[in-house]
């Protein structure tokens, strides 16, 4: 419960600041942004409860076999070398994450749901299909078993995701020479905003969700819009101006043919 609470209490510190910025000085004027909170706030709450019955089992296979097994625990590392490559492993497995997930046809079927969005903002961050969601939470189990992640380590990089990834889906604009350093380091949400494209080699690109160091180790990397960050077309990649028509169509979507949105051009 403690780690609960200093997961909320950390998660609005963060996310409340930043909706007021995006709030008070976006980055462009969102058109649909009712139905999308609607949409995206209501894709949460499902995920929400979907995590309240499976996540207690997982956590606890993580508690009894991450602290006597896994590849770290054979390593003879203080504990803060341990957090800090432990943070730096599930950064890495979280970019393979995401970068699989556009090459695998039926995982792409979910997380296109999460490129459906027409828009971007914090909202955006947790716009995901609840299978995917339960595969992802599978995921990360078994990469933090595997490699013996300690406790606070996960505690920490759970944060860092979370934060990271509202941060880098707002509707915000950074100066730009704080953006070109930022980037060195971390995603941001002009670098991010290409993998949100609506061409397709935008959108296979940047899938980083904190360091931006994999993307430029794997060749994955989008420097800059083919139109401009200003006039970056946000969307569904090979359609024009599709975008769901509600909360059932995001959960139906993933049994259609890629052909159904590209024929539907225009539901605004």
């Amino acid at each position: 419960m403690t780690d609960y609470i200093l997961r909320v209490t950390l998660f609005l510190a963060f996310v409340l600041p930043l909706i007021a910025w995006q709030v008070l000085r976006p980055k462009k004027k969102l058109v649909h942004w009712k139905q999308r909170w609607i949409e995206n706030l209501s894709l949460l709450a499902i995920n929400m409860m979907l995590l309240k019955l499976i996540q207690p089992l997982l956590l606890s296979l993580i508690a009894y076999t991450s602290s006597k097994y896994g590849l770290l625990n054979l390593l003879p590392l203080p504990i803060w070398a341990s957090i800090l490559l432990s943070l730096l492993l599930l950064d890495l497995a979280i970019y393979w994450q995401h970068n699989l997930s556009h090459r695998i046809h039926w995982i792409w079927r979910l997380h296109r749901i999460h490129h459906s969005d027409s828009e971007l903002d914090v909202s955006s961050a947790v716009r995901f299909h609840p299978i995917e969601i339960v595969l992802s939470l599978v995921y990360k189990s078994i990469i933090v078993v595997t490699l013996g992640i300690p406790a606070v380590a996960i505690l920490i990089f759970d944060v860092l995701l979370n934060a990271s990834a509202m941060f880098n889906h707002s509707n915000v604009s950074l100066p730009k020479k704080i953006e070109r350093v930022l980037r060195l380091f971390i995603i941001t949400p002009e670098m991010h905003r290409i993998h949100h494209s609506r061409i397709n080699k935008e959108t296979n690109s940047n899938y980083g969700f904190f360091l931006s160091i994999w993307d430029k180790i794997f060749n994955s990397y989008t420097d800059k819009a083919s139109l401009g960050d200003n006039n970056i077309n946000i969307g569904m990649p090979k359609t024009k101006k599709y975008r769901p028509n509600g909360v059932l169509s995001l959960l139906l979507m993933p049994l259609f043919k890629p052909i159904t949105f590209q024929n539907k051009q225009n539901t605004e």
